[in-house]
């Protein structure tokens, strides 16, 4: 049975360390694993959104939409635009701490 744990956040919050260190852990746990990140502005602090899928024969590292047990947020908006890919009785876990965009920050924009 294949699990699959979906991270996100944005640029400098760990969301690429954090899926590497769950995907070491399967894998010493003599479970195979996958990942892919997709890491876009990350420096910028944009969006970063890493797949992790464990499990037997493992195929793809990348997770389909509706297809996440687990999303762990780093970030409430990027665990939001996250939520297609959760199927359905998956459970999510957010940080309730927003990060202002930069571009927020910049013009004096509202955080959405």
């Amino acid at each position: 049975m294949t699990k699959n744990v979906l991270l996100c956040g944005v640029g400098g919050q760990g969301t690429v360390l954090a899926s590497r260190l769950i995907a070491l852990a399967a894998m010493e746990k003599g479970m195979e694993a996958r990942g892919a990140e997709t890491i876009g502005m990350a420096q910028r602090g944009g969006s970063v959104v890493s797949h992790v899928r464990i499990g037997e024969e493992i195929y793809s590292p990348l997770i389909p939409h509706g297809g996440a047990d687990v999303i762990i947020g780093f970030e409430p908006a990027e665990a939001v635009r996250c939520l297609p890919y959760l199927k359905k009785g998956g459970c999510v876990v957010v940080s309730p701490a927003p990060i202002r965009p930069v571009t927020a920050s910049l013009t004096g924009g509202a955080y959405t």
